[in-house]
């Protein structure tokens, strides 16, 4: 692959090689929203854009961008949106949100005349540093987290790190949560360098681009071994098994990313537990998550709810939770553990020293 300037990557995916723009000119997009039929944008994000956007009315579709709405009777809805705007199969539509408006159009994209183009927006933070490439959808169905989706990606992203001006201080550090995940993952030298920019970040807030162009490339990495989730590309559920029970076990009460990030810290813990990695790197790595947090992020919960969530996790089978867990210090694997009291207790031990202290 050429190299390309720090504002442009080659995003690797099983249909085609796609386009992604950092910070390029914002006149281009709005030529683009000029010229397309249609429009998905989250409301919220409308709201606070649509003059400096300009987007025409009549090919405007508003999202709510709600954990319940993410779900396929929503995409379906976008589909009966975009046939009474008379969308046909040679157009290209253009969305423009965050990681619930993707996950939604990813879906209705890719069922709509079996595949129409797209272009995407991301305007959080998540969305920017993480789930805007890979063309992953993820839907709840019933009581299932995540458990509907498919894989369809846009074909060009722009990112535009002005939408991050408006988020507040929770969905930044949500973001960084994913950010800090893909890092952490990705060998010695990627955790060392997310170490010292996070410290950075602290009194030179520019350098967040810089993180965003960071995480994406090392995703991108591992998306050209395994565009379709079946190996390399597991390693990017690291903190996220946790992650979901927490969000389950507390009626999202925890955003995601934040709930990631304390994912993050209880796979290292067990790790740590079971001789994977050394008490001093698992108290840097600590050191490092817990920066991210503030005490309001620990919501109380039911241990039993959260196991029960933990249990219902997509990558595990009938009698073993599957965990992407550190085997040393920057690198993860997928290891199964018996569904028994060994990992439930390591949990427990980890909540009582680190969590419950918290609240």
């Amino acid at each position: 692959m050429e190299d390309l300037p720090l504002n442009k990557i080659d995003i690797f995916s099983d249909k085609e090689t796609y386009e992604l723009i950092i910070d390029t000119n914002f006149q281009d997009v709005l030529e683009l929203l000029e010229n397309t039929k249609a429009v998905i944008i989250d409301k919220n994000v409308f709201d606070l854009y649509n003059k400096e956007l300009k987007i025409e009315k009549d090919k405007i579709i508003l999202i709510e961008a709600l954990e319940d709405k993410k779900r396929p009777e929503y995409a379906l809805e976008i589909c009966e949106k975009l046939m009474h705007l008379n969308i046909k199969r040679k157009d290209t539509i253009v969305a423009i949100g965050g990681g619930i408006t993707q996950d939604l159009v990813t879906f209705a994209m890719s069922i709509l005349f079996r595949g129409i183009k797209w272009i995407w927006l991301p305007t959080t933070l998540l969305a920017q540093a993480d789930s805007c490439i890979g063309g992953k959808s993820s839907l709840n169905f019933k009581e299932w987290k995540n458990i509907i989706g498919n894989f369809y990606p846009p074909s060009k992203i722009f990112i535009f790190t002005k939408f991050l001006s408006t988020l507040k201080d929770d969905d930044i550090r949500s973001g960084i949560g994913e950010i800090l995940k893909v890092h952490l993952l990705s060998g010695k030298e990627s955790t060392n360098l997310i170490i010292q920019q996070l410290n950075e970040y602290k009194t030179n807030k520019s350098i967040l681009s810089t993180m965003i162009y960071n995480s994406l490339k090392f995703k991108n990495r591992i998306l050209e071994i395994d565009p379709l989730d079946q190996g390399e590309r597991l390693k990017m559920n690291y903190g996220h098994s946790f992650g979901h029970a927490l969000e389950s076990a507390t009626n999202f009460g925890i955003p995601h990313g934040i709930a990631v990030n304390i994912g993050l810290d209880i796979a290292n813990f067990i790790a740590y537990k079971i001789g994977n990695i050394k008490e001093n790197d698992f108290n840097t790595l600590h050191e490092l998550l817990f920066s991210n947090l503030k005490k309001e992020d620990f919501v109380n919960f039911n241990f039993e709810t959260f196991i029960k969530a933990l249990k219902k996790d997509k990558k595990n089978d009938s009698t073993n939770y599957n965990l992407v867990i550190p085997i040393n210090y920057g690198e993860v694997e997928l290891l199964s553990f018996r569904m028994d009291e060994q990992i439930e207790n390591l949990i427990q031990e980890y909540i009582e020293n680190f969590y419950k202290g918290k609240i």
